[in-house]
C-alpha cells in the first residue's frame, strides 16, 4: 500500500508540475514582435551606415586636393555638369551594351526556340543589317572615289600651273599684233579646263551624296574643302588675265 501511495503523490506532483509549466509557457509575454524587431535592427543598420560614410568623408575632405579648391557657385556648377555627363554617359553606354547582348542572342538563336513575334523582330533586324551593310560598303566605295578624284583634280592643277606659266610667258615674249589664241597651248589649255570643271561637277556630287546627318562643323572627311574647291569655276579667259 504504501508503494501505490508513493506512486499516486508522484503523479499528483507531476500533475501539478505540468499546470505550472503550461501556465507560465501560454501566459508568457513578448515585449515587441518580429516586425519591430527587424524594422529596429534595419534603422540602427542605416544609422550605422550613415556614420561609417562620414568618417570615411572626412579623411577626404582633409586632402589637399579639396581643401586647396576654391568653392563658388561657377565651379559648383561645373562639377555638377561633368557628374552629370559622366553618369548619363555610363547609363548610355550600358544601355547600349545590353541592348547588343540582347540582338545578339536573339540573332543566334534558332528561330523554332522562339515565339511568334521574336522570330518577326530577329527577321527584321537581319535586314536592317544587310541593308546597313549595304549601305556601308556603297559609302566606303564613293569615299574611295572622292579621294581619287581630288588625286587627279590635284595632278590637272599642277599640269595647269605648268601650262599657264608656258601661255604667260609667250604671251609676254610677242608682239601685241601676234594671235595666240589659236595655238596649240591654248587649245591645251582648254581642254584642261574642261576636264577641271567636268571634274569640278563630280566632286561636288560626290559630296553632297548622303549627306543629310553628316557633321560638317568636324568634317572628318574633308568635303567642305572638296566643296570649297568645286564651286571655284575657272575658264580660259580668267587664267590668261591673271
Amino acid at each position: 500500500m504504501s508503494a501505490f501511495k508513493t506512486l499516486r503523490d508522484i503523479s499528483n506532483n507531476f500533475e501539478n508540475d505540468l499546470q505550472r509549466v503550461s501556465t507560465e509557457l501560454f501566459s508568457a509575454k513578448i515585449a515587441e514582435n518580429f516586425e519591430d524587431n527587424i524594422a529596429k535592427k534595419l534603422q540602427d543598420l542605416s544609422l550605422f551606415t550613415s556614420k561609417l560614410r562620414l568618417l570615411r568623408a572626412k579623411p577626404l575632405s582633409n586632402n589637399p586636393q579639396i581643401t586647396e579648391q576654391v568653392r563658388n557657385e561657377r565651379s559648383t556648377l561645373q562639377e555638377y555638369e561633368d557628374t552629370a555627363t559622366s553618369k548619363v554617359l555610363e547609363q548610355q553606354i550600358v544601355k547600349f551594351l545590353t541592348q547588343s547582348h540582347a540582338v545578339k542572342a536573339l540573332i543566334t538563336s534558332p528561330s523554332r526556340k522562339l515565339d511568334p513575334e521574336l522570330v518577326e523582330r530577329k527577321e527584321k533586324i537581319i535586314t536592317s543589317l544587310a541593308e546597313f551593310r549595304q549601305q556601308e560598303c556603297q559609302l566606303r566605295h564613293l569615299q574611295s572615289l572622292l579621294t581619287e578624284k581630288e588625286a587627279q583634280l590635284a595632278a590637272v592643277r599642277a599640269q595647269w600651273d605648268t601650262e599657264l606659266g608656258q601661255l604667260r610667258e609667250m604671251r609676254d615674249g610677242v608682239d601685241g599684233d601676234v594671235e595666240v589664241e589659236m595655238g596649240p597651248l591654248h587649245k591645251k589649255l582648254r581642254t584642261l579646263v574642261d576636264k577641271m570643271e567636268l571634274m569640278r561637277w563630280l566632286v561636288a556630287k560626290l559630296a553632297t551624296c548622303r549627306s543629310g546627318h553628316y557633321d560638317w562643323l568636324t568634317d572628318p572627311h574633308r568635303r567642305l574643302k572638296a566643296l570649297h574647291m568645286a564651286r571655284q569655276a575657272h575658264t580660259v579667259e580668267q587664267f590668261l588675265e591673271s
